[in-house]
């Protein structure tokens, strides 16, 4: 948008004001001629009349076709408007005792030529302005209003852009931060290193952390390795022995995936025993103990 208004104020720089229109008015006691710009003309007007020729010259000023035309009146018989480089010539052909009085409209976009006799009495202010305000010119203040209407949609529409994104990424976020169903064993989940890791807070015990999988925000299942075996706990707000080997110790991510499916149904209890949870992990802590 702002190249556009740059180059229509550079191209209003360059050649000036264009013509538009013009109108004739073909009256008793004179002619009137009546010039429309599309933009205010704020050129110099120059003009020479000599055997029966009336030339004007319009600097700062373009049109984009010559005219000509045939008057047949007492005052003006003919009528052109040429483009020469960065002005216009305008040729009346004229009765000798003709004269010429050009004046603006209050804009600046309208330009009157008016041929009459040197006696011909002057309008009044009224008359004056009936025929300017019958021009068609624009309201100076136009261009300004429909340049503010344009940037105020584009504002508009880059905050309406604006917001569209920070939904979607708040979505997005909200989706990608949801917590996954604790059994759902997706082979495709990040993968724990199968290396041993030490825990800190028992690393005196030389008790470490074989494979560890998060079930939820508070529980976890982990397969821990102490001496020559290894265990398989339920850890949370309290700790659960699920089960313990030496033998068949999963050695891949792929083999501890594998024996938390088989512990699928036990491990699905826990996370539905309602008010009774604290009694039901002291009993499967008193079974887990007599069995092991």
């Amino acid at each position: 948008m702002k190249k556009i208004v740059l180059l229509l104020l550079l191209s209003t720089l360059v050649w000036g004001s264009k013509i538009l229109s013009y109108n004739v008015y073909d009256r008793h006691e004179r002619v009137d001629v009546m010039l429309t710009f599309d933009t205010p003309y704020e050129g110099v007007l120059r003009q020479n009349q000599q055997n029966g020729l009336i030339t004007i010259k319009l600097e700062e000023a373009s049109i984009d076709t010559p005219l000509n035309k045939k008057i047949n009146s007492t005052y003006l018989q003919n009528i052109t408007i040429t483009p020469i480089g960065d002005h216009i010539q305008i040729t009346a052909q004229v009765s000798n005792n003709v004269i010429l009085q050009a004046s603006k409209t209050s804009d600046s976009y309208g330009l009157r030529l008016r041929f009459s006799a040197p006696a011909t009495v002057p309008l009044t202010a009224e008359d004056t302005t009936e025929k300017v305000s019958s021009l068609p010119t624009k309201n100076g203040s136009e261009f300004e209003q429909s340049y503010y209407v344009v940037i105020g949609i584009l504002v508009i529409g880059i905050g309406i852009l604006f917001w569209l994104k920070q939904n979607i990424a708040t979505r997005a976020t909200a989706i990608h931060a949801a917590p996954k169903t604790p059994w759902t064993f997706n082979t495709s989940t990040k993968k724990t290193v199968p290396t041993p890791t030490p825990i800190s807070s028992i690393e005196a015990g030389g008790v470490q952390i074989r494979f560890q999988k998060s079930l939820d925000p508070i529980h976890s299942v982990a397969m821990l390795d102490f001496g020559t075996q290894s265990y398989l706990v339920l850890l949370g707000n309290n700790t659960i022995l699920l089960d313990k080997f030496q033998d068949n110790i999963p050695i891949t991510q792929n083999e501890f995936e594998t024996l938390l499916r088989t512990k699928h149904q036990e491990l699905d209890g826990f996370f539905q025993l309602g008010t009774t949870q604290d009694e039901s992990f002291d009993a499967y802590k008193e079974k887990a103990s007599g069995e092991y």
